[in-house]
């Protein structure tokens, strides 16, 4: 039992740092800064950006997001996400703190 307590309390730090790194994504909100302080990406797909464009937003869909952050993506600033779905927000996220360790909002549209 003592065994169980021991590595219980070696490994919950590197748990809960990981839940901490993965719950990094916040909501955008006007508080949060003008548009001027963010690199605006749109990972909804083609036709919905184009139907419903946000001001400002390069469009990336998703799928496409791990290839343009090889090749093109540069910004030093800020990310916002600009999305459908919270889930694909994650998503894109993940994709991104793996290349920068900057904060990351989203909005959905």
């Amino acid at each position: 039992m003592l065994l169980f307590y021991i590595i219980t309390a070696i490994f919950l730090p590197f748990f809960a740092y990981d839940a901490y790194r993965k719950a990094n994504l916040k909501p955008f909100r006007k508080s949060s800064g003008s548009l001027d302080e963010f690199c605006v990406i749109d990972i909804r797909d083609y036709i919905s950006a184009d139907k419903c464009p946000y001001p400002g937003a390069e469009n990336i869909p998703l799928s496409y997001l791990p290839r343009a952050l090889k090749n093109r993506f540069d910004c030093t600033k800020q990310v916002l996400l600009v999305t459908d779905d919270k889930r694909g927000a994650k998503l894109a996220a993940k994709i991104i703190r793996k290349h920068r360790r900057r904060s990351i909002y989203y909005v959905q549209s």
